[in-house]
């Protein structure tokens, strides 16, 4: 089965409002070293966390779900690192990877929920994106 994460990460660091934000910092499962700062030093990141991605019992598709936690400097700086990401996936259309990879559609499923890391403090929003995509690869 065709991992839809690695292609999703790589969407959200290449959109260019995102990319003004976390300076290519989207990571997948946890932060990098270097990204976790204390505070007064915050930088913002982006950590994309698979939560499920079940398969459909009679085509080759999968609905897969993923949560983002969007690391700010502050908390109005979370929320347009959010806003941004939002933006750069919430209902794009069809799209074809170079892996044969067929994402159909994928979507901001929750909107933000405000938080602060438990350890550092730093401020991040967190939001769901669904996206509906193959299981294997398609021409």
């Amino acid at each position: 089965m065709l991992d839809v994460l690695p292609k999703i990460l790589i969407e959200l660091r290449d959109d260019v409002e995102v990319d003004a934000l976390v300076d290519g910092r989207v990571r997948g499962w946890e932060p990098s070293p270097g990204d976790s700062q204390p505070a007064g030093s915050y930088k913002a990141f982006i950590v994309l966390v698979r939560l499920d991605a079940p398969r459909m019992v009679r085509a080759p598709l999968q609905t897969a779900t993923f949560a983002v936690r969007c690391y700010g400097t502050d908390k109005a700086n979370a929320y347009a690192v959010y806003a941004a990401c939002s933006d750069a996936i919430h209902h794009i259309g069809p799209r074809l990877h170079a892996n044969g990879l067929g994402i159909y559609l994928s979507l901001d499923d929750t909107g933000a929920s405000q938080d602060a890391d438990p350890v550092t403090k730093q401020p991040l929003e967190t939001f769901v994106i669904r996206a509906a995509a193959t299981t294997q690869a398609v021409a």
